[in-house]
């Protein structure tokens, strides 16, 4: 499953569900940051920099990488209430910013960093100082979701465990929601109702979001829903692309099928009982070959003992032989010592 990462400034004005869920989070953050001096870590493209300027006296966006942060500075930096620096995040972090920014807003990145759970302590020292933090990871867990550019996955247990030591914490959950809309020519406003909130399970939520150092009545009063109409025809179209593609996967399949199995599925089982005889008909040579191995071994080890039978004999004829030799030889010494004994007692 393909995945995209840093949304660009394009991307996020596009009628897409991505963009929904991003631009939903930051005018989430940008409620409870009225008024105040707001840090966004990890900022991207500085589009969510831009919607909590709205509300914040001042946003500084940072991030790690150069040409981002360029960008954003090029196409958001005339804003007088935004500004951008390239930082590693937790560098940043290790700062003494109570004196600097009011909340700290950091929205999938702790899940890209090398250490969270150093950029985590670091985010609890500042709680504790009074910043507020709003943050958010994806439940890539719960969602089954493989992103090699997470560094970290989190799931419904391990995003509670991650935020449970931060003081007062509260631990919002963000779903992707269907819905019906009826429009009429000309409508702006939309009056919508929450159903089935019981059964909004907390482990398939698909984002989690920690919030601190936010007023109680603060923030239950931005609690919120965002529907983007412009994503129903995209959705309805992409369902039927989807559907046609099904249609056609069918197709082949039972294509590849007929010219496996032969022109009918009934030609199954005749393909699968032929395999079995198959596999019986291998295992037998198989046992065959072994025993043939088994035989030309054992005939091997005879003719090797036959070979070294051979080699003794001929060592025996060989040291028979220079007995002999040696014996004939012992034989003609005693008769010419005994001729010269002669010849001498002669003379």
């Amino acid at each position: 499953m393909g995945v995209q990462e840093r949304l660009t400034l394009e991307a996020v004005t596009q009628p897409t569900l991505i963009a929904a869920e991003h631009i939903h989070r930051y005018e989430f953050a940008a409620r409870l940051s009225d008024g105040a001096r707001v840090l966004d870590l990890c900022c991207g493209a500085g589009y969510g920099g831009e919607i909590l300027a709205a509300n914040a006296t001042s946003v500084h966006g940072v991030d790690y990488d150069v040409g981002t942060i360029d960008l954003a500075a090029h196409t958001l930096g005339r804003n007088p209430r935004l500004t951008f620096e390239v930082s590693d995040a937790t560098t940043f972090l290790r700062r003494e910013l109570a004196g600097r920014f009011d909340v700290i807003v950091c929205f999938e990145g702790l899940e890209h960093l090398p250490d969270a759970p150093d950029a985590l302590r670091e985010l609890r020292r500042h709680a504790d100082a009074g910043i507020a933090v709003i943050c958010s990871v994806p439940n890539s867990l719960g969602m089954g979701e493989e992103n090699e550019f997470h560094v970290t996955d989190f799931g419904y247990a391990e995003a509670t465990a991650a935020f449970a030591d931060f003081p007062d914490a509260v631990v919002v959950r963000q779903y992707l929601a269907e819905g019906s809309v009826i429009i009429l020519d000309g409508a702006a406003d939309l009056d919508a109702r929450l159903h089935g909130v019981d059964r909004a399970e907390p482990q398939y939520a698909n984002h989690f979001l920690l919030v601190c150092g936010i007023p109680a009545e603060t923030l239950a009063a931005s609690h919120s829903g965002r529907m983007q109409l412009a994503i129903a025809p995209n959705y309805n179209r992409y369902m039927q692309d989807l559907e046609r593609a099904n249609v056609q996967l069918r197709r082949r399949n039972h294509q590849l099928a007929r010219g496996l199995l032969g022109k009918a599925d009934s030609a199954a089982p005749s393909y699968v009982q032929k395999a079995a005889q198959r596999i019986a008909e291998l295992e037998r040579q198989l046992v065959d070959h072994e025993r043939v191995e088994h035989e030309l071994d054992q005939e091997r080890r005879a003719a090797r003992r036959l070979a070294d039978e051979l080699e003794d004999a001929r060592l025996q004829v060989r040291i028979a032989g220079m007995q002999a030799r040696g014996r004939l030889a012992g034989r003609l010494v005693d008769r010419l010592r005994s001729t010269a004994k002669g010849a001498i007692r002669r003379g």
